[in-house]
């Protein structure tokens, strides 16, 4: 694994996540009229779209506690943050519960993991997306700067 995997598979997570919650928010969105249509008016503008904005961030929180996104769960695994996720998962043909359904403190400790992934959601996927992008560059970037540097200890003559 190459050292830019692990921060991949975070952004991986955090922009479908983001996606998500943004899609969810574009449907409650087209529900209500106050929030529907863009307003003429500067300061109702400003109205709107800071209720959009808070949708978005409650709705970012209640998926990240849906799927148990524990940011905190998430960065101590970044080698496979995907199977942090869910409050039960499948192995062996059995369920296994999460340990954050067992005992209190776990479980507050997840909320507050979720929570922190649900408010770094309202970045939006935007931000995510070009962030992941900028990581893919960078990681192509140190790769030729290191197929260049094998290939110029190749060609020297001995």
């Amino acid at each position: 694994m190459d050292s830019f995997e692990p921060i991949i598979n975070l952004l991986l997570v955090l922009t479908v996540l983001s996606i998500t919650a943004e899609r969810l928010t574009n449907l409650l969105k087209l529900q209500d009229d106050r929030l529907n249509e863009r307003k003429p008016d500067k300061k109702a503008e400003r109205t709107r779209e800071y209720r959009i904005s808070l949708r978005t961030m409650a709705i970012g929180v209640l998926l990240t506690i849906l799927v148990k996104a524990n940011f905190f769960e998430i960065m101590s695994n970044l080698q496979d943050p995907w199977s942090t996720l869910g409050w039960v998962r499948l192995e062996d043909y059995r369920w296994i519960r999460s340990p954050a359904t067992v005992e209190l403190s776990a479980f507050l400790y997840t909320l507050g993991g979720c929570f922190v992934t649900g408010l770094g959601l309202g970045f939006g996927s935007k931000f995510w997306h070009d962030l992941l992008g900028t990581v893919y560059e960078m990681r192509s970037l140190a790769r030729n700067k290191k197929d260049k540097q094998l290939l110029e200890m190749t060609a020297k003559p001995e």
